[in-house]
């Protein structure tokens, strides 16, 4: 599995609702970061978007929209290769 996989997995998983395993996805440091994030959000989201932005380092960028309900969220996502699985490391809002 390459990083844009897991990306997509993830956001594939949130829509489907799999909560402990999107949760499992993250480090303690980005859990920390997405209850803000999320506030507002669609809820279920239903669909998702992600798009590569390249990479930052050893880390790969994403920007990942979530719509449902009539509502879209969108957030960027920092993922890295964490002893041989990939997690995500940082969440923010896009610029």
């Amino acid at each position: 599995m390459n990083a844009q996989e897991f990306m997509q997995g993830h956001a594939d998983k949130a829509c489907a609702g799999k909560i402990a395993e999107i949760m499992a996805d993250l480090t303690p440091e980005s859990l920390a970061q997405v209850g803000a994030l999320m506030a507002g959000g669609p809820n279920p989201p239903e669909a998702n978007s992600v798009v590569s932005r390249g990479q930052d380092g050893e880390d790969h960028v994403f920007d990942v929209t979530y719509t449902g309900g009539g509502k879209s969220l969108s957030m960027r996502e920092w993922v890295r290769d964490v002893g041989g699985t990939f997690k995500i490391v940082k969440l923010e809002k896009p610029s």
